[in-house]
């Protein structure tokens, strides 16, 4: 595993200024590759305490950074609003990070406790599969 960079560390620190956080939320660079500095600092100025509101909605809209979303709807910076637009969120962790933040329920699942399971019974004299 490579090391923490500089731009992570920053990203990270509680300390560092609104402005600063802004800048390394929109470093160039593929979001995506695994190691990238870009997708790095994205999930942690959301996760910082520090990071400016407008930043933090800006992270939370993103549909194509789940740890950002997620990240975000942990963060108590991020306001009510917002996390009600996040609570039927496709990422069920992320949908409930929010729902928990506005004392809800968790995001309702199909109960696959209550669903009956058809598992098929073979007939040993005759060797045909019958329904239950």
């Amino acid at each position: 595993m490579r090391p923490m960079t500089s731009l992570r560390d920053e990203a990270r620190n509680p300390n560092t200024s609104r402005e600063r956080l802004h800048e390394l939320a929109h470093q160039p660079g593929d979001r995506g590759q695994h190691d990238s500095d870009a997708g790095w600092c994205r999930e942690y100025v959301a996760a910082n305490p520090n990071v400016g509101l407008a930043t933090l909605q800006e992270l939370a809209a993103d549909m194509d950074d789940v740890m950002a979303r997620r990240n975000a709807a942990n963060n108590p910076v991020l306001d009510n609003q917002t996390l009600w637009m996040m609570i039927e969120d496709i990422d069920d962790l992320t949908a409930d990070a929010a729902r928990e933040r506005l004392g809800l329920a968790p995001k309702p699942r199909p109960n696959t406790a209550l669903r009956a399971v058809r598992i098929p019974v073979i007939d040993v004299k005759t060797g045909r599969v019958t329904k239950p």
